[in-house]
């Protein structure tokens, strides 16, 4: 929840977090602590679907960014969905979130489409998707 608050001023509540953990069939949720006191910094999450994995959230302190934890969390989730028989992972993003669209395109992501007005705040949201059969 801290890091939660952090990142994205408590977006989920402790309920969603719950059941994001809950479920370890269907869905993948990974962690990043820091060495020594153990803080979490880093949290990347996904539901697997049939064959498909939607990452969900991807979660880097401030103070860690710009280190490449949001890449090798990614990175580890994608394998990890990709073992257990995904054959595919979509996600949606900010159209003006530059750093997450950066990390996508780096990871194989394509734009596959546009939800307008998405957000609350209006931003659109594009749909991104990666074939993971080659991964």
């Amino acid at each position: 929840m801290a890091l939660d608050r952090r990142c994205l001023g408590g977006f989920w509540s402790e309920n969603q977090w719950h059941q994001e953990l809950q479920d370890p069939q269907q869905r993948l949720c990974l962690g990043s602590v820091l060495a020594g006191s153990g803080e979490l910094v880093g949290v990347c999450s996904g539901w697997m679907i049939v064959d498909e994995l939607q990452l969900m959230l991807v979660l880097v302190d401030p103070r860690c960014r710009q280190g490449g934890l949001a890449t090798a969390l990614v990175s580890e989730l994608l394998s990890q969905a990709r073992t257990r028989g995904c054959q595919q992972a979509t996600l949606e993003v900010a159209a003006t979130n530059a750093p997450a669209l950066a990390l996508y395109r780096k990871l194989g992501f394509t734009t596959s489409g546009k939800r307008r007005r998405y957000y609350c705040n209006g931003d659109d949201a594009l749909l991104q998707w990666r074939d993971l059969t080659n991964f």
